[in-house]
């Protein structure tokens, strides 16, 4: 029994020479001429050239059938993620209000201590005493943490 995988070396790499290779059949469509002289003849050609545009109709209606069977599933679809959508932005505007008050509250706050440590810094510079030389970019001191959102 010899091996599928293994070639038979009698034959040449291209396959047998026998005619049933060479002489055209309903696989193999064209009216060229082999290396026997053999021509299709014109009605398998024209019978060949029929039924691919069988297929290709067949196959054009099946598409724009399914386009027109996915066209309400695909707005359906687009309507649920809309909804979502908004549901998820009504639940995150409140969010992004309160973190945008926590925002401001902060930057008012190191505003007033950054003014009032220019100040002290100018007032040390004129050689008077300052009256709050602290500085609210110093990270050694232990300041209260902002409010949490």
């Amino acid at each position: 029994m010899t091996d599928p995988t293994t070639p038979n070396h009698d034959q040449p790499v291209e396959g047998s020479r026998s005619e049933s290779y060479t002489r055209p059949d309903a696989g193999n469509l064209g009216g060229s001429t082999g290396s026997s002289g053999w021509t299709g003849a014109p009605d398998a050609d024209s019978g060949a050239a029929a039924k691919a545009n069988d297929v290709l109709d067949t196959l054009r209606e099946t598409v724009e059938d399914l386009a027109e069977r996915a066209t309400p599933l695909l707005r359906e679809f687009s309507a649920k993620a809309a909804e979502i959508l908004a549901s998820a932005a009504d639940k995150a505007a409140p969010l992004a209000h309160k973190a945008g008050d926590v925002t401001a509250d902060a930057s008012g706050k190191l505003a007033e201590k950054s003014r009032n440590w220019a100040a002290g810094t100018r007032e040390s510079l004129a050689g008077s005493e300052p009256s709050d030389t602290t500085n609210p970019f110093d990270t050694d001191k232990k300041t209260e943490p902002p409010t949490s959102v």
